[in-house]
């Protein structure tokens, strides 16, 4: 099983003067829970997770700050190539819940998170068994 299969593709990403609280309505709207920061080249430069984006909510009540003061600049990611089980090996070792992909150049080309990791796994598991949600029945 590679993270290629089970990411999102094509995530949506901010830029680091993103307004917080723009970051998060982001976030609600599309019911995702990170987000990678590209900068000015378009390289990732910072991923912000919603929590962190709530803390700043409360930390700076009523201010308006950016995405930068606020994002992972140290990110963990994972290649389309490697496995799903190494990808949850860096999620439990770095204690995150979702890891930006990106390419042999550096592009960012999917995001997979924990929810995609257990997803992975019941599939797995379901289809081992003829069992369960994400099983072909037809």
């Amino acid at each position: 099983m590679l993270v290629q299969d089970h990411m999102t593709p094509r995530p949506i990403t901010l830029r680091p003067d993103t307004d917080f609280k723009a970051a998060l309505q982001l976030m609600q709207q599309h019911a995702i829970h990170h987000l990678p920061v590209l900068g000015g080249d378009d390289r990732l430069i910072g991923i912000v997770a919603e929590r962190d984006l709530m803390f700043a909510a409360l930390r700076y009540l009523g201010s308006s700050v950016d995405v930068e003061q606020v994002m992972h600049r140290k990110v963990v990611t994972a290649t389309p190539a490697m496995t799903v089980a190494d990808a949850a090996t860096l999620m439990v070792t770095n204690a995150i819940g979702g890891l930006p992909v990106v390419d042999e150049n550096g592009n960012v080309v999917g995001v997979i998170t924990e929810s995609d990791i257990f997803k992975a796994f019941v599939r797995l598991h379901g289809a081992a068994a003829g069992t369960g949600p994400f099983t072909d029945t037809a």
